[in-house]
């Protein structure tokens, strides 16, 4: 008598598992895209391409005169797929204590780690029609110890920086690591 042996493969993902955020946020690694070469690059391109997912904006005319870039959610916006199990989240907010035409992006993370640290969300900070936005990430818990990964360039010209080190600043009070204007930020 000959029987069916039924083999079923399955693999086991804990529950608990989480999305690895580490080459999307290299960029800040990268001098926040300042360091020269095709990784800085690549990684500020990933970057931004994940953020103009959701970041919107376009340039406003009355009468022909440019009246300035109006930023907005997008609409029924579509993270890029190897994010979107990370994302809990994208909220807009429209004016702050320190200016009333600030916009900020808030994206909450769902079981995301940047190298394999916790992560709980991401604020995006721009005041349209000026050079004052930056991208800030915040951690659930303690990141000491990253600071070897992170490149800074110092700059010493009077046209541009002056004497200036560029890269990401690390607030242990706030859990949080900030990048002041990213190279090609809000590309369309």
């Amino acid at each position: 008598m000959l029987g069916v042996i039924s083999l079923s493969v399955f693999t086991l993902i804990p529950a608990n598992a989480t999305t690895d955020l580490t080459s999307l946020f290299q960029v800040y690694e990268e001098a926040c895209g300042d360091s020269i070469g095709e990784k800085s690059e690549l990684s500020a391109d990933r970057y931004n391409n994940f953020k103009n997912s959701f970041i919107g904006h376009n340039e406003s005319y009355t009468k022909g005169e440019y009246e300035g870039t109006r930023f907005f959610l997008r609409k029924n916006y579509i993270i890029p797929s190897e994010y979107q199990k990370a994302i809990d989240s994208v909220t807009i907010k429209k004016g702050d204590k320190d200016n009333k035409n600030s916009v900020t992006y808030t994206v909450k993370f769902k079981e995301a780690s940047y190298r394999k640290i916790p992560l709980s969300h991401l604020n995006i900070y721009l005041v349209p029609n000026s050079d004052h936005f930056y991208d800030e990430v915040f951690f659930k818990s303690s990141f000491r110890g990253l600071e070897p990964q992170f490149k800074h360039i110092e700059y010493n010209d009077d046209e541009w920086y002056g004497d200036a080190v560029v890269g990401a600043s690390f607030n242990y009070k706030e859990k949080s690591i900030l990048c002041d204007s990213i190279s090609g930020s809000y590309k369309q």
